[in-house]
């Protein structure tokens, strides 16, 4: 499918198209099979031709965000209610793959991040 889509884009008189994989709901567990994944995504990737990016950990925030149609970005800070240290950890995987991408991250909240 990536290769399709690569072609379309060389036949629209495009350039190279920058692919990036990235890992999603990882456990926070270290596992043999987690690892070997990593191991085999870094062998393929020269392969393959992609990059990747710090993936996502198995987190409840996400999934009650999603499902609101929200990110962590969206959350507003409340001085009634203080984010938890895992909704901050999640907030920094967010950033950590804007980052990655290359796009410039919002400025953090240095009143959350001290929390």
């Amino acid at each position: 499918m990536v290769e399709e889509q690569r072609e379309e884009k060389r036949r629209n008189g495009g350039g190279p198209m920058e692919w990036i994989v990235m890992r999603n709901r990882l456990s926070h567990i270290d596992a043999n099979n987690k690892r070997e994944i990593g191991n085999v995504l870094e062998k393929i990737s020269a392969k393959q031709g992609f990059r990747i990016a710090p993936g996502f950990g198995e987190r409840v925030i996400f999934r009650e965000l999603f499902l609101k149609g929200l990110t962590l970005l969206d959350l507003k800070e409340d001085p009634n209610n203080a984010l938890t240290i895992s909704q901050i950890a999640a907030r920094q995987e967010v950033r950590n793959l804007i980052q990655a991408i290359g796009i410039e991250a919002p400025p953090p909240d240095a009143e959350s991040e001290a929390a």
